[in-house]
Formats: structure tokens, sequence, C-alpha cells
């Protein structure tokens, strides 16, 4: 008796199991919830190129919190400042992905069906026909087989459905393979999201101001803008990026491309992988690194010298264009200086004069280069304040002294290393070929043959007409009745694999 009843309660879990999962199945297969997430995901990226992204502390959030502090606090509750890897994000992007492989398995397994039907129904004969069919029609004058059969492929041929005599049996099968295009479509949906989201956990992606003739290593310290996944391994990373030349006006395929910097990636020993100028369509790829070039400015290179005239180091100071400042130009970053008296820090700040067009800097190079530099203690005073031309020096508190070796060009690089790249490509390939074979491949099963009775000769058919075909079953009888001049039409019992790919079909 104990075992019964713990044989029932089982029982019961298990059907209560399985009625959670099929109304889950259904929720998580609706087309409203996969909407709504998609409709998700467009407004979350929408709204994350309004935010500055990286990582807490950086200099760029820093001002952005301080610009809008009613918003920072709404934009670090939800994480949009590193908005697709925030927990929101991924737990949508998670769901989409479940709902997206239900979805691809339903159509797997209508497209298995339909691939089976399809190989079968290849080798069916008149007999099976004549035992399992779906439509039978009865001419309304005395005809025989072989004009019931002509009279039928003309007619079909009308409707778009082009038939091939076989056996005794018109046949328009479709290839097996044609049923799969829109499970391939889903699967590769599926497919895209997960190389998405291994490209983001092993990708970096970062800005590395490079001056003309310098070259720098592929290393976080090499980066003024970085962010890169959990998995992304910089120990296996050996080599380094030089900027050859830049031209200012640029021509390639008859238009002037602007400022295009010639950009070469160098192996662990030095050698050149590879050389080429990178400009708006025209990335350089190796690998897995993709290098652009969205912007360039001009350099500095400063030298500090002792009184005996020593170099005690040298820095090349990228330099941006800004048409609001004074003088047309900006340092990217504020240099900093050791003073050997005090031991306390000096602030320098450089810019390069610009010429004048009217009221507007032009954004080139002046005709005679020169870098003004401001020299302030850590608490703003100035302390030094000169204009220096290539080989002038100028005195700094402490014994030292600051000189101009050159004013020349750098060009900003945006480099993405990320291996996935090939591969997501591919499977956006591979989707789009699909979508579109589902668009226009059909996918039918049209049969029919003579079958012979007491009451005379008389027209079967088994018609599955899933996607893409040009007919409808009820036009295909009228038709073919109007034509053999059946008074009436006599629709048969479906047999019971079709019957049961019918059911399936109609609840994918």
């Amino acid at each position: 008796m104990g075992r019964r009843l713990r044989g029932r309660q089982s029982a019961g879990h298990r059907q209560v199991i399985r009625k959670f999962w099929r109304a889950a199945k259904r929720s998580l297969t609706s087309g409203g919830l996969v909407a709504g997430l998609l409709g998700f995901i467009v407004v979350w990226s929408i709204v994350a190129t309004a935010v500055p992204q990286g990582v807490s502390g950086s200099t760029v959030i820093s001002e952005w919190a301080s610009a809008h502090p009613v918003l920072e606090a709404v934009v670090r509750a939800l994480g949009l400042h590193q908005a697709f890897g925030s927990i929101l994000f991924l737990a949508v992007v998670g769901v989409l992905a479940l709902s997206t492989a239900l979805c691809s398995w339903q159509r797997t397994k209508v497209a298995m069906a339909r691939s089976r039907l399809m190989r079968t129904a290849k080798d069916l004969s008149a007999e099976d026909l004549c035992a399992a069919h779906d439509i039978a029609i009865e001419p309304g004058t005395a005809l025989a087989g072989p004009e019931i059969l002509t009279i039928a492929a003309d007619v079909l041929a009308r409707l778009g459905i082009k038939v091939r005599e076989r056996d005794g049996v018109l046949r328009a099968v479709s290839q097996g393979w044609s049923v799969w295009s829109s499970a391939v479509f889903h699967w590769s949906l599926l497919a895209l999201m997960c190389v998405v989201l291994i490209g983001f956990l092993g990708r970096s992606d970062g800005m590395m101001a490079v001056a003309v003739g310098q070259t720098k290593a592929d290393a976080p310290s090499s980066y003024g803008v970085l962010s890169a996944g959990p998995l992304h391994d910089w120990s296996n990373i050996q080599r380094a990026f030089r900027v050859d030349a830049l031209d200012e006006s640029y021509q390639a395929g008859g238009m002037d491309r602007g400022a295009v910097p010639t950009v070469s990636v160098l192996d662990a020993s030095g050698n050149v992988i590879k050389t080429q100028p990178v400009y708006p369509n025209m990335m350089l790829h190796v690998g897995s690194v993709s290098v652009n070039a969205p912007a360039f400015g001009l350099t500095v290179e400063l030298s500090l010298e002792d009184t005996s005239g020593a170099n005690l180091g040298t820095v090349v100071e990228p330099i941006d264009f800004v048409q609001g400042t004074p003088e047309g130009t900006t340092a990217v970053k504020e240099l900093m200086i050791r003073r050997s008296d005090t031991r306390t820090n000096l602030r320098v700040q450089v810019t390069v004069p610009l010429d004048r067009r009217g009221s507007t800097f032009i954004e080139s190079m002046p005709q005679n280069p020169s870098a003004h530099v401001v020299v302030r203690d850590s608490d703003g005073a100035v302390l030094a304040d000169q204009t220096l031309q290539p080989d002038d020096a100028m005195d700094v508190p402490g014994g030292q002294r600051l000189k101009l070796l050159s004013v020349g060009w750098y060009s900003r690089l945006a480099i993405v290393d990320d291996w996935t790249t090939p591969l997501l490509y591919a499977v956006m390939v591979i989707g789009l070929l699909a979508l579109a074979a589902a668009a226009v491949m059909r996918q039918q099963i049209v049969l029919a043959s003579v079958v012979n009775g007491p009451e005379g000769a008389r027209l079967v058919l088994r018609c599955r007409l899933w996607r893409n075909v040009p007919t409808t079953r009820s036009e295909m009888e009228s038709a073919l009745s109007d034509a053999l001049g059946a008074p009436r039409s006599d629709t048969s019992p479906v047999s019971e694999a079709l019957a049961g790919d019918q059911d399936k079909e109609s609840r994918s």
C-alpha cells in the first residue's frame, strides 16, 4: 500500500514538472517575449552610446559623474558604464539565448519530420497512394489512366507545380535539405550570441597614441584607453605597432582621404608583419588584430636635462586640436617633473600654437612649429612660462632644463584584438544565407496517381504544401475537378504519418 502511494506521489510530481516545463517552454518561445527582449537590447544599446564606458574611477567616468550627479546614481545602479557586461544585460541575453535554443530545437524537429516524409514520398507507389491519400477526384467522363495523368500534369503546371512521372506516379517533391533553412537560421542566431559572448570575455579594445617613427608594444601600459575581457591573456602577445608616416592629404581611389597614417605591425623580433595606410573602410588586419586610425594630432618631444646638459629623460607628448582653446591645441595629459632640490612634483602643460585663418585655427602643422610650455607647482602657481622653438631650452626650478627636440605628428590607433571576429562573420554569412533560402526555397510534397476501381479510374493525390508554394490544396482540388469534369470532390483521410507531421507543424 505504501509503495503504491509513493508511486502515485512520484507520478503526480512528474506530472506537475511536465506541466510547468510545457508552460515555461510556451512562454520562452512566445513571439511577444522575444520581441520584448530584442526591444530591450536595442534600447539598452542606444542608451549605452550616450553613457561613457569604462571602469569605475577612470577619468572619463569621473568627469561624467560630476557633470550628471543625478543620472550617475541610476547609471551606476544599472551598470551602464559597463553596459555590455552588466548582470542585467547578460541576464536578458541569456534568456534570449535560451528562447532561441528552444525555437531552434522545435524547428529542427519539424525539419527532421519533413525531411523524412520527403525521402519516403520519393519512393511511394500508386498502391501506396491508393491506400492513403488526401484528395480523390472521379472524372465526369470516361478517361483512361494516361489521359488523366496528362490532364493533371498540365493543370498542376499552370498552378506553378512542375511534376515528373515515374512508375505511374506524378511527383513534385522538394529536396530534403530545403527544409533545414529555418532551423539553420535559428541555430546561427544562437551561435552568434555565443560567439559574441566569447568575444566579449576574451577581446581587448583600446586607443593608443603613436607618434610618427615611434614603436609601442601591444601591452596595457601603451594604451591611453583600454578595456579587456577577463579571459584576455596579455602574456602570449608579442607584437608592437609603429606609425611610419602620416600624409595630410592622402589620395586613394580618386578621393582625398584626409590625414592618413601608414601603420606597421611588428613581431617580437621587430620584423614587419604587415604595413599599409589605414583610413575608414581600410583597416589593417593581422590575425586576430584590427587597427583603425580615427584621429590624429601633433606631438612635442621634450628632454629633461641637468645643469651640465646631461639628458635625464625624453618624452613624446601627444597634442590634440581643440578650436575653443587660446592656441587651438591642448595636451592629452599633464606632465609631471620631480624637483631635484625639494623632491616635489612640478606640473608641465604643453601646447602648440596653431596658425589662424580668420577666427579659426588651421588644424595642421604650423609654418613655424613651436611649443608653449607652462610649469606650475603643486598648488597651481606659475613658475615658468615660455614658448620654445626646436632646440631651445628653458630653466625649471630645481636646477633642471626642458629642451624642445621636435614638433611632429601622431596618430591615434583604435586597436581591437578579437580572435572570434572571423568566426562572427562566418556565422553571420551562414545565417543570412539560411534566411535567404527560407525566403525563396519551396517546401512541398505533391504526388498524384490513377487508381482503377469498380466505378472506373479516379485521380488520387497526396499533398503537403509547407512554404513558398504558389497554390493551395483547395485551389489545386478545384482546378483538377474542373479539368476532369468531376461533379464533386471527395477528400479521403490523411495517412497517420502525414497527419502527425501536420500537427507538429501547426504547433511550431
